[in-house]
């Protein structure tokens, strides 16, 4: 009788009962809250549904606030960069595309290959979802055309009124394979 029993509930969790609902309904929002920037419920759920299934790394599925990272023996460049634009999306672009190339372009300027990249959003509370999943896909397609990989990152929420939309920063970091010096001092006529 106690394997039957545990059939039945396992099948029961497995397989709802029809006409019975959770009286707690989990709400799905069509736009940003306060609450999808207070490390809560709302930002768990932001980033199960929204950011994971699209810059699946392992480093982010780890879940963790940050990434372990593995480098070859080389020497590592690093930059960061905020990218504030209105309108958030433009002829051959959108902030999310700029995010990427501009912060992999500036590990090229310093002859380095870029590997990693970080990225930080500070959203305005009533962004649409759909909004801010076009800027992420954005960003997967532009990271994966530049052969790099979206590790960790962050997400705030500002009041209605405070902010543009989205704004969005990235860090990156790439390796530096050669003995080369790029940099604006290396400059010659």
């Amino acid at each position: 009788m106690g394997n039957d029993h545990e059939a039945t509930s396992a099948d029961a969790r497995e397989h709802p009962i029809e006409g019975v609902s959770c009286p707690v309904s989990i709400p799905t929002n069509t736009t940003i809250l306060m609450g999808h920037g207070g490390g809560g419920r709302l930002t768990h759920q932001l980033i199960e549904q929204l950011f994971l299934p699209v810059f699946s790394t392992p480093q982010l599925n780890a879940r963790h606030d940050g990434a372990l990272l593995s480098l070859p023996p080389a020497r590592v460049a690093f930059t960061t960069d905020s990218y504030v634009v209105r309108p958030i999306f433009f002829p051959g672009g959108d902030i999310g595309k700029l995010a990427v190339c501009g912060t992999v372009n500036d590990l090229a300027m310093c002859g380095a290959r870029p590997l990693y990249l970080s990225a930080g959003f500070i959203l305005e509370e009533g962004l649409s979802m759909d909004t801010l999943a076009r800027v992420v896909a954005s960003m997967q397609n532009a990271a994966r055309e530049c052969q790099v990989s979206i590790v960790t990152g962050d997400t705030k929420v500002v009041d209605r009124g405070r902010g543009d939309g989205v704004y969005v920063n990235t860090a990156g970091v790439g390796v530096v394979e050669h003995d080369l010096t790029i940099a604006p001092a290396s400059i010659r006529p």
